[in-house]
């Protein structure tokens, strides 16, 4: 099997910073984002790759394909923010991150179920208290270190059963280490946590809770924010993130998508360049804030007509990578094109205990004045519904538009709702469809 290898720049760490892909040393557009390979030397890629892909029991094998974020739920999974970890990461001890959490965690409930996992003790009374008036929030104690539940939670596979025809759901668990913090610590950056133990595993303890099979992919880096698919054999992803040089570096990028279809049942896979703007210091450039499907055939994009701002550029090249391009099934794709915010800064308020107080413990700092990846994208696809982050102040009439043009694409299927406030979980570079998971119906 033939794949790129990676090359050996590596880039020049700045103090009390974080890996991105705009540092010295690494490869834009066109070009695979990989800076460094792993110790590992062809032979034994080649190696790896074999063991994942030459099972016999992988999803693609046993006949799962990964269902659209659009198709029926069973509930909506969450990961409360309060910890050990959320004063490292969060300003005031996450309060303010809790509340925003809350509220979509409601507005979701108008949907469908939630549940609301926490860490054991007082982070779960904290939040049994913030919903105990609401009847189809539950909370489930399983340790974290974050609230990134996209992230670190299990991406689910679904099949027709072969005897009873009836759909049944199994999960497949990445190695997650905090957006490629194994890589980045050990070359002297920052990692969002230090520690990623918890994370790691809560994928995992998700799908024991709900009784279905796991799939582990060992050893193979990636977060569920990363990737996109049409619940028919097609998956977005960026060159950015999946490509970049703290991911997976020794396989390239075929030896990645070859990991992709066989774990995830795909049949293609369509590389974007990268990322929103904004979107470099942590996640290195996620899909779900720039393109997701809106159904098999459309793509919703975020858009800027500011041809001064980088995101022209970026969402530019992005309709140019998928309109008209065809799916999985040989359909075309249309895209439909959603506002974005103006481009949105930290203050230094908002920056004020969490911006390089933490960095000496292995912290990724929160920068004042640093640019925030502001989408209306990265929203949960509930039941019935859409949940869309609003911003408010300058991006208030964005915030209209972007509902608008969202209902717009959804049609009557889904009524487009917005959570107000939803800056404070930007402030850490992410939103609604960040802080979310989605466990799709079985039967």
């Amino acid at each position: 099997m033939a794949f790129l290898q990676s090359s050996n720049l590596r880039p020049t760490a700045l103090p009390g910073r974080s890996a991105t892909s705009t540092q010295p040393g690494c490869i834009q557009r066109g070009v695979a984002l990989q800076v460094r390979a792993a110790a590992a030397s062809l032979t034994e890629a080649e190696e790896k790759l074999n063991k994942l892909i030459g099972r016999e029991d992988t999803p693609l094998k046993l006949g799962y394909t990964m269902p659209g974020e659009f198709e029926p739920h069973e509930a909506c999974w969450m990961g409360w923010p309060g910890g050990p970890d959320a004063k490292y990461l969060w300003r005031e001890g996450a309060k303010p991150a809790e509340a925003q959490y809350a509220d979509v965690a409601r507005t979701i409930s108008q949907f469908e179920p939630v549940q609301m996992l926490a860490n054991p003790g007082t982070p779960a009374e904290e939040a049994r208290n913030a919903f105990k008036f609401d009847k189809n929030v539950s909370v489930v104690e399983i340790p974290l270190n974050d609230g990134w539940a996209r992230d670190w939670g299990p991406s689910c596979v679904a099949r027709a059963n072969p005897q009873t025809g009836k759909r049944e759901v199994a999960a497949t668990h990445w190695d997650f280490d905090s957006y490629g913090g194994f890589r980045k610590r050990a070359e002297g950056f920052a990692a969002q946590v230090p520690d990623w133990k918890k994370d790691n595993a809560a994928g995992r303890l998700i799908s024991e809770h709900v009784g279905i099979p796991i799939f582990e992919v060992p050893g193979f880096r990636l977060e569920g924010g990363s990737i996109h698919t049409d619940g028919q054999g097609t998956l977005i992803a960026t060159e950015q993130c999946l490509l970049h040089w703290s991911r997976n570096p020794d396989l390239g990028r075929s030896g990645i998508e070859a990991v992709l279809k066989e774990y995830l049942g795909l049949k293609k896979v369509i590389w974007l360049w990268k990322g929103m703007a904004g979107d470099d210091a942590i996640t290195n450039g996620h899909v779900d804030n720039l393109a997701i499907f809106i159904r098999p055939g459309l793509v919703a994009l975020s858009w800027t007509n500011d041809e001064n701002d980088p995101q022209f550029e970026i969402s530019s090249a992005a309709y140019e990578a998928l309109q008209g391009t065809t799916d999985a099934q040989g359909k075309k794709i249309e895209v439909v094109k959603i506002p974005c915010p103006p481009p949105l800064f930290r203050t230094y308020k908002e920056a004020e205990g969490v911006a390089f107080d933490h960095v000496q413990k292995g912290y990724n700092p929160r920068v004042p004045g640093e640019r925030l990846p502001a989408s209306y994208i990265n929203h949960f696809q509930a039941n019935g519904g859409a949940v869309v982050p609003a911003f408010g102040g300058k991006a208030t009439d964005t915030d209209r538009a972007a509902v608008q043009a969202l209902q717009k694409a959804y049609g009557r299927e889904r009524k487009v709702v917005g959570v107000k406030n939803s800056r404070e979980v930007l402030l850490n570079a992410g939103n609604v469809h960040c802080i979310t998971q989605q466990f799709p119906k079985a039967g």
